[in-house]
């Protein structure tokens, strides 16, 4: 296999290999292509994935993700501490109508606390889910079309880099998910990403789209419709929590175990994108 240089990835120098003027010359004496499949061999996967997002920066900015998530969950966990506190003193005073209307105050405080925690997460998760892509499928489209050093391909592969686009008989229509999928198959990336990681990207993205365009409070038939999908796709009943009304949901929420669930799946997409580049010498 021909390894090819790419100068703004690596820079191949004897210094490079921990050598130096005065150490014993390299066994591979000029051999360039050598020294380069040395180097690469040496790079951990996730070099190899920083490299090829360049000043994206994705470990830094999972971990402000997680941070902010942690000290959401640490304070609904306070808010549920305080919550049944409250409740089991009604249970003991159920006459006391001062403390009635504080328990009814603190339960809509908390139900849209919750919410505001649901919306602040995935707005977090779903956007640096789609954006990781773009830039994945941007890296290796920067690559290879330097290496082909053809401008009219590169206008032409507008369309085919895009992951938001799935070419359906040829006809390109925008579905995301199907679209990472068809891409990350035409690539080659697809064996290296983690196993059922579309299902995940359904869920994630059909909550981002309700969330952000109903708000807090959804309409009966959106409920009902994310509902029956959450059945029909069998999403795990884990993934979401919900507030119940005459026995049926009224809200929803992106369930803490969920959240943890993203996350691992995050780490698990760059480790599999490393491990795809370092095979391929990239």
């Amino acid at each position: 296999m021909k390894i090819r240089l790419h100068p703004k990835r690596t820079c191949l120098t004897e210094e490079n290999l921990g050598m130096t003027q005065n150490e014993t010359p390299s066994p591979f004496g000029g051999d360039t292509e050598a020294l380069s499949r040395l180097w690469l061999e040496m790079l951990p996967p996730d070099v190899h994935v920083s490299q090829l997002l360049g000043e994206w920066l994705p470990a830094d900015q999972l971990t402000a993700i997680k941070e902010l998530l942690q000290r959401n969950h640490q304070a609904a966990e306070a808010s549920r501490i305080k919550f049944d506190e409250l409740r089991q003193q009604l249970n003991a005073n159920p006459n006391d109508e001062q403390l009635d209307r504080l328990h009814d105050d603190r339960f809509w405080s908390r139900v849209f606390m919750d919410s505001a925690h649901s919306m602040s997460a995935v707005g977090m998760l779903a956007p640096f889910m789609e954006s990781l892509f773009v830039a994945i499928f941007a890296g290796l489209r920067r690559w290879q079309v330097e290496d082909m050093g053809d401008t009219r391909r590169q206008r032409a592969d507008d369309q085919f880099w895009r992951p938001q686009i799935y070419f359906d008989k040829d006809v390109p229509k925008t579905n995301l998910v199907k679209g990472i999928e068809q891409l990350a198959g035409s690539c080659g990336l697809q064996p290296y990403l983690p196993a059922g990681y579309e299902r995940t990207l359904a869920a994630l993205f059909a909550y981002r789209n309700n969330m952000f365009h109903n708000g807090f409070l959804w309409p009966a038939e959106i409920i009902s419709k994310f509902s029956k999908r959450v059945a029909s796709e069998k999403w795990p009943d884990a993934w979401f929590t919900s507030v119940d009304k005459a026995g049926e949901p009224w809200l929803y929420y992106m369930s803490p175990l969920f959240c943890d669930h993203c996350v691992k799946l995050i780490d698990e997409i760059m480790d599999g994108t490393g491990r795809y580049l370092k095979e391929r010498g990239l």
